[in-house]
């Protein structure tokens, strides 16, 4: 190690120790702990002074010195159900790249959106932002994250390294990312936070709350959101001059596919398996209620992508003697890093749950809440959007709901006056872009190689514009109008 990096890399534990000094963060040591270690690793994953694999065992680092939590249940901090997911899909692009179905799909984007880097970007902000209306996060990172790698690896940027040091492949990675998370509030089907956010709603107001009514209400202000953002990839994210656009042209790309020809065996075998699965996962709603319990637990999308890529490495390819996957394909291709980052991510959002972090935090906002209704709808607002960069935006929506739901009860003198605040705060709670626990997306496609530091600055600009018009968006129609489409139940 370069011993000029060593003053830099003992930051990172510094800014533990100082937040454990300040009585601001807590008033006892444990909700400081958390705040540290959220310091911590957002510090090195920032500044990149030490391998990034290396943050992500901070927690650890710390129960090693200071049991916050039992030493036996420090793993369980990295361990989630989506992993499978994650694993299962990455392998599942691992074969489209060994029989070119990447680059396949790479040459059909491509020829569609140009090879214009901010065009290609704003092209894969779209187009996750809108697979999130109905998927969560996670979700949609995990499918269209590697296909992303996948046309990126097309276009030259081969590596990790590659990828993290180009902006214009970091942008599409972000992109995946940030489109993932914006529209997650659009149906109650968006992601954790949503389905959260709902429930709260539907025990509010005592009744359920049809998706309709929902999508009617938080349509508006996402649309209106992604526009801005999709203005802030074109104009403000630029690339380098020399990455402005990907190599060759339209009719390049189309030449090369015309080359290509009819699909393979095994391109149809592992691309529409791969679709099967997300239209399963789609349409879960309409068939989980009847095919449930133990014997259709497989039907979970999570499942359903790891039991297909598990197949693929017993499946025949036309080519003798080589099934659809291989392990040298996998060790070729597979995004390693991405088994170190996601599950770091994972563990940064229970720590700042578990010692108490989320709720210090819950108590800055009350002074905010109390101060009148355009005080409170910015409060709220840029609550919400704050605290999503740092724990999840589920854990942050089981925050930040009930005290809308508490603070706001009789607000304008209305039987249930909070129904406004919690359309509030739902929006908001979808504009997480800066820091890598914020949601799965962020932290998979940190794993592919998207550039962290370049992430972390835009994405706290990015949340503080899309906070500036859901200001705008609610002040009016809630502050001023007050239109009974946001301040009464819906239904009514």
């Amino acid at each position: 190690m370069d011993a000029s990096k060593l003053p830099k890399i003992m930051v990172g534990p510094l800014l533990m120790l100082i937040a454990l000094a300040v009585p601001f963060f807590g008033e006892t040591l444990t909700p400081r702990l958390g705040f540290g270690i959220l310091f911590w690793m957002v510090y090195w994953w920032v500044t990149a002074v030490v391998d990034m694999k290396i943050t992500c065992l901070v927690p650890i680092i710390v129960v090693a010195f200071y049991p916050f939590i039992p030493r036996e249940d420090v793993l369980k901090l990295y361990m989630h159900k989506d992993l499978f997911l994650i694993v299962g899909a990455s392998l599942i692009t691992c074969a489209w790249v060994r029989w070119d179905l990447a680059k396949r799909v790479s040459l059909n984007f491509l020829s569609y959106f140009s090879n214009n880097t901010r065009v290609q970007a704003v092209g894969w902000f779209w187009l996750c932002g809108i697979a999130s209306f109905v998927m969560g996060n996670t979700p949609v990172g995990a499918i269209f994250a590697p296909i992303a790698v996948a046309a990126l690896f097309y276009a030259g940027y081969k590596t990790f390294q590659q990828r993290y040091d180009s902006k214009a492949a970091s942008n599409v990675l972000v992109a995946v990312a940030w489109g993932a998370s914006i529209g997650g509030m659009v149906t109650p089907l968006g992601g954790g936070q949503a389905l959260v956010t709902w429930s709260f709603l539907n025990e509010y107001v005592g009744r359920e709350v049809f998706f309709l009514d929902w999508t009617a209400r938080m349509l508006p202000v996402s649309l209106l959101v992604m526009t801005v953002v999709s203005l802030v990839f074109y104009y403000v994210m630029k690339p380098d001059p020399e990455e402005e656009r990907f190599k060759g042209t339209r009719d390049f790309y189309k030449q090369e596919l015309k080359k290509m020809g009819p699909m393979s065996f095994e391109e149809k075998f592992t691309g529409y398996g791969f679709l099967l699965i997300i239209i399963l996962a789609i349409a879960r709603p309409l068939y989980v209620d009847v095919l449930s319990g133990p014997w259709f637990e497989w039907l979970h999308p999570a499942h359903m992508f790891f039991i297909f890529a598990m197949l693929l490495f017993i499946v025949p390819s036309k080519k003798e003697g080589e099934t659809l996957l291989t392990i040298p394909t996998v060790v070729q291709n597979f995004p390693a890093a991405i088994l170190f980052i996601w599950p770091g991510a994972i563990a940064l959002g229970r720590v700042i749950s578990k010692t108490g972090a989320d709720a210090v935090f819950a108590g800055w906002l009350q002074p905010i809440i109390d101060a009148g209704t355009i005080p409170a709808i910015i409060g709220i607002s840029v609550g919400s959007t704050f605290l999503s960069q740092f724990v999840s935006d589920t854990a942050a929506a089981g925050i930040l709901i009930p005290i809308a739901m508490e603070a706001f009860n009789n607000w304008a003198g209305l039987q249930k006056g909070s129904v406004a605040f919690i359309w509030i705060a739902g929006a908001s709670l979808s504009w997480s872009f800066a820091v890598v626990s914020a949601t799965g997306a962020q932290a998979m496609v940190a794993g592919f190689g998207s550039n962290i530091k370049r992430m972390f600055y835009y994405g706290l600009l990015v949340a503080f514009i899309c906070s500036i018009v859901t200001i705008i968006y609610f002040v009016i129609t809630v502050g001023v109008l007050k239109l009974p489409f946001y301040t009464m139940p819906p239904g009514l």
